[in-house]
């Protein structure tokens, strides 16, 4: 039977359709489960850490490699659906949550850095990004897919329209690659937009010297939401003690950014140089 097949099988035996609100477009195509199971180089027996194994292809190409899946799963009814028809694969672990409430070390012991996979649903990716991010420590490397815009947007350059806030969070931790373009086609129910499959590596420490992390990425989200305006009019707050304009044109002289840029003109390390503004 076809991965379409089984899949539209599995969900009539289970009696609901695909719910729209939870982004929840399976994939189908066995070549892409393979093509992400490979990617993350999995060895015989590494734990690894799987984001919402849906109706368990994924899973079932991990276990193939001898890994050993946690696999965390929001919907009840996929938890158990999956649970059943892996036929209680000793190599899988199931465990039905929302995956932004789990802390990798409290939660689940896991104390040496983990591989995570997952086709992450459009509409909580920066959440899942920001959550990993959290929990670097935890993680070694995962391999996802994402919208083909957030790929693009999270390995975007600075100078470019598509630079910004998660731009940066992301490569202050996390070398990104863009591994393959998905086509809607290979999804069920087929999305509005193609996905790919990206790659990213987690170093436990910043991949830049940003100082303070609260005080850096409360700074960088405070000028992208006003992104179109300078640099400086973007920053500016007469009622925030550093932020009033000739404190903030002072601070950005002297690190050595013209107030007139826009902010997505800025690299990672010169809003690092601005870390000090409190």
């Amino acid at each position: 039977m076809s991965l379409i097949g089984e899949a539209k099988a599995a969900l009539r035996g289970m009696g609901i359709f695909p719910r729209k609100k939870m982004g929840q477009n399976f994939m189908v195509d066995r070549d892409t489960f393979c093509f992400i199971a490979d990617a993350l180089e999995v060895k015989k027996g590494e734990v690894v850490l799987e984001i919402g194994p849906g109706l368990g292809f994924l899973t079932r190409e991990l276990t193939a490699r001898q890994a050993k899946v946690i696999a965390v799963e929001k919907d009840a009814r996929m938890a158990v659906s999956v649970d059943s028809r892996l036929c209680g694969n000793d190599k899988v672990k199931m465990i039905q949550k929302d995956i932004l409430a789990v802390d990798l070390e409290k939660d689940l012991g896991i104390a040496q850095p983990i591989k995570i996979a997952g086709n992450i649903p459009y509409n909580i990716t920066s959440p899942i990004l920001e959550w990993l991010i959290e929990q670097r420590k935890h993680v070694s490397q995962t391999v996802l897919t994402v919208q083909w815009e957030v790929a693009q947007r999270l390995s975007a350059q600075p100078g470019t329209k598509i630079w910004g806030a998660i731009s940066i969070f992301t490569q202050v931790y996390a070398e990104i690659e863009i591994l393959r373009k998905v086509g809607k086609a290979y999804f069920f129910p087929s999305p509005k937009v193609d996905s790919a499959v990206i790659r990213l590596r987690f170093s436990p420490r910043p991949r830049f010297e940003i100082g303070d992390q609260q005080n850096f990425f409360k700074i960088v989200r405070r000028a992208f939401q006003k992104r179109r305006k300078t640099v400086l009019n973007a920053l500016e707050d007469a009622a925030v003690p550093g932020f009033e304009k000739e404190a903030l044109k002072k601070a950005l002289l002297r690190a050595d950014i013209d107030p007139g840029r826009r902010p997505e003109t800025l690299t990672i390390p010169e809003w690092a140089r601005l870390c000090y503004i409190k």
